[in-house]
């Protein structure tokens, strides 16, 4: 299949919302808007993509990523754009509207460091990076079909952080245990070229740029991260919360400590 025609996916990260600025895990069930920094950084992925060639938008079904495509949707009124659920974000069970130093972080050690890929996150629910990629893969390689078969040959995909480090080590490396060499940034932009081929998911891929926030400012990119919240972590931090009320409404909270 080497002579079949070469697309570009670009591979975007949302920006950022309130649960992302408090530190606390979203994944598929806690879906808020985009925050102000989040509209500026969607602002600044619409601006990149204004002068160049894009044939077709995709974003998962969760709206903090609808959001931020509407951001390159608005350079480019006539392309079209869907969103699929397989692409939401893997889903953290227990996890999900808790702070990352409440387990998130402990997770993320045995998936990253210690490769067990077939480790689901806690609770109803929870699944595993294969489960993910199971359910994602398959979607992705329609999408390169269908841009193929189309003649498309600029796609974006805006999709989510542990979602997109799954995706990328699946095509370009074959394996899971590669997830923690594509960590992403809020808003930050993977330039993958692939094309329909033999093996395991039918695409062969190569990257020509990963987690890249050039188009943003510096006083536009995210100041917050899991891996920082372990430095100086407080008690309180374990605590925060967000859940959605009984009319759905994602609301912050603390929880109460657990007596000594």
């Amino acid at each position: 299949m080497e002579d079949t025609p070469l697309v570009t996916l670009y591979f975007i990260r949302h920006g950022e919302t309130e649960v992302n600025r408090h530190n606390c895990v979203q994944g598929k069930r806690i879906d808020p808007p985009l925050n102000g920094r989040g509209q500026r950084q969607a602002e600044c992925v619409g601006n990149r993509f204004q002068n160049d060639s894009v044939d077709w938008i995709v974003t998962s079904a969760a709206r903090r990523t609808i959001e931020t495509g509407s951001a390159i949707a608005a350079h480019h009124p006539n392309v079209p754009v869907d969103s699929f659920s397989e692409l939401n974000e893997l889903e953290f069970g227990d996890l999900e509207g808790r702070h990352v130093t409440a387990g998130y972080n402990d997770l993320v050690i045995k998936w990253d460091e210690q490769h067990q890929v077939d480790l689901s996150a806690p609770g109803s629910g929870g699944e595993s990076p294969a489960a993910c990629a199971k359910r994602a893969m398959p979607r992705i390689q329609h999408i390169v079909q269908t841009a193929t078969d189309r003649g498309l040959k600029h796609v974006c995909i805006v999709a989510h952080s542990r979602l997109i480090q799954i995706v990328l080590a699946a095509m370009l490396d074959g394996s899971l245990q590669t997830m923690k060499a594509y960590k992403q940034k809020k808003a930050a932009i993977n330039t993958i070229n692939v094309r329909l081929a033999d093996g395991p998911w039918g695409i062969a891929a190569t990257a020509s740029k990963i987690n890249s926030t050039a188009h943003m400012p510096d006083s536009v990119v995210s100041r917050v991260s899991s891996a920082k919240a372990m430095v100086g972590q407080s008690k309180k931090d374990a605590l925060t919360c967000f859940e959605l009320d009984s009319n759905g409404v994602l609301t912050l909270r603390y929880l109460s400590a657990s007596p000594q």
